[in-house]
């Protein structure tokens, strides 16, 4: 019978461990959503940095800063950009990356893993970004603001999650999860768009060359290795080629990131015959010292080594999200705001702005038309049984997700740079109306939501009676 609790307890202890472990490996989504939330104060508080700063009665610092040079000296040569391209182009390569890491675990091991609950969410997702592209650009057809039809197509991912934060104890998991999943398709599609029609001329002997390294990154995936070095290497020569080919560079944060290792080369049981052999040791040496859990070498040893192969077990894909997604959150993003949300709020550019077909069509893409299009396709899919909703989501918060939706900023703010770089009073009231369709988006589904949306815990008693 001792013999019999010991291994009971042994064996509890090691599915506990192991439900530590794949319960890291397993909820990207989770934890993404999570990271996103965090983002989103940090977002604000960098977006308000701007605003004041631009609106200084001196000279706008950021401005000047921004157009400072930095770069690299060759031996016959030298490469350099200004800080705001830096920031846009390289450190925003980081922030595609990440969403590349994301959507490629979450399709292999997590939440839309399922092709129902894909598929449907792929559908929102075109109708999100068709509609109020096609509202925008019907009010802004023949005129010089046409080309920024993609500024009210994209959800920032951060702020939006941000939103919905604030009524954390009102909804149900499925809402984020149902958002995020959205907004990385929105990403998606913000992506080809970017690398389709916001490209002035391409060059096709870089573009060429950057298959160079896109194929030894696969190659060396398929072989089976899983050294960062490598993938950084090749990396950062892939973003180098595409950012010379004329296609805007955070494209190759997306391809690299489709690349990275997403198996273990670790077997199951190989693992779980290990872990269980270092508990036994580990519990011998206790049994045989008498003495407090972990107050011998043998015993810090034993638990180093339980922790090496747990992380062994994890896959390069997760390691990287984890070791990225805080410094691209609290770094990259607020960066970006800090050197693209400033506008002037004089009277002269807020009438501009009222004035101007080009806010207009953001306001009503994003306000009106985002969440048209998402109702309507999520409709359309459901009644054609396309896919089905995550869950315990209703109909009802769909509705309020379509409304969050509506926040678009990061990537709304870097399709408006790309659309209008020649245009700066085009830029500003662009910026304009993606500030104010967002505060806007952000409160109606906020109301929204607060009176419409299913309580965990009655969701939770809603379960319990079903059993």
């Amino acid at each position: 019978m001792a013999n019999r609790s010991k291994k009971n307890h042994r064996d509890r202890l090691l599915q506990t461990l192991l439900e530590r472990s794949v319960g890291e490996v397993f909820s990207p989504l989770e934890s993404f959503i999570r990271k996103q939330t965090s983002a989103a104060l940090l977002l604000v508080i960098a977006a308000t940095i701007a605003l004041v700063l631009a609106n200084l009665p001196l000279n706008n610092p950021i401005a000047h800063i921004s157009e400072m040079e930095f770069g690299f000296l060759f031996s016959d040569g030298q490469f350099s950009m200004p800080l705001s391209e830096w920031i846009n182009s390289g450190l925003m390569a980081l922030f595609f990356f990440i969403i590349g890491l994301e959507i490629k675990r979450s399709i292999m091991a997590g939440k839309l893993h399922d092709p129902q609950n894909v598929s449907l969410i792929i559908i929102a997702a075109i109708g999100g970004m068709v509609v109020p592209g096609a509202l925008y650009a019907m009010l802004n057809y023949g005129s010089e603001g046409a080309h920024g039809w993609a500024i009210p197509m994209a959800t920032d991912t951060a702020f939006a999650i941000g939103v919905l934060a604030i009524l954390a104890t009102r909804i149900s998991a499925g809402i984020s999860i149902f958002l995020a999943a959205l907004a990385i398709f929105d990403d998606i599609g913000a992506i080809l768009i970017i690398a389709t029609f916001y490209t002035e001329q391409l060059h096709y002997a870089s573009l060429l060359l950057a298959l160079i390294p896109l194929t030894l990154l696969v190659g060396v995936n398929r072989m089976g290795i899983t050294n960062g070095f490598v993938y950084a290497i090749l990396g950062v020569i892939l973003w180098a080629y595409v950012h010379a080919s004329g296609i805007h560079a955070t494209l190759a944060g997306l391809l690299l990131a489709f690349t990275v290792p997403a198996k273990t080369y670790l077997h199951q049981s190989s693992f779980i015959d290990k872990l269980r052999g270092l508990l036994d040791s580990f519990e011998t040496s206790n049994n045989k010292t008498h003495a407090a859990m972990l107050s011998s070498e043998s015993q810090h040893d034993l638990t180093e080594e339980m922790h090496r192969h747990m992380k062994i077990v994890s896959t390069p894909l997760q390691r990287w999200e984890l070791l990225f997604i805080n410094p691209v959150s609290i770094i990259v993003l607020p960066l970006f705001a800090l050197f693209n949300a400033g506008v002037v709020l004089s009277s002269d550019n807020v009438g501009r702005a009222l004035e101007s077909s080009v806010m207009w069509g953001i306001v009503a893409g994003l306000v009106v038309g985002k969440p048209l299009g998402i109702i309507l396709f999520s409709y359309i899919g459901l009644k054609l049984k396309m896919g089905r909703l995550p869950e315990g989501v209703s109909m009802k918060e769909v509705v309020g997700v379509g409304m969050v939706a509506g926040v678009g900023f990061t990537m709304s703010v870097f399709i408006t740079n790309l659309a209008f770089a020649s245009n700066p009073e085009l830029v500003d009231s662009a910026k304009f109306g993606i500030l104010l369709a967002s505060i806007l988006s952000a409160c109606i589904a906020l109301v929204w939501l607060f009176f419409h949306s299913t309580p965990p815990e009655a969701e939770a008693m809603d379960g319990k009676r079903d059993v």
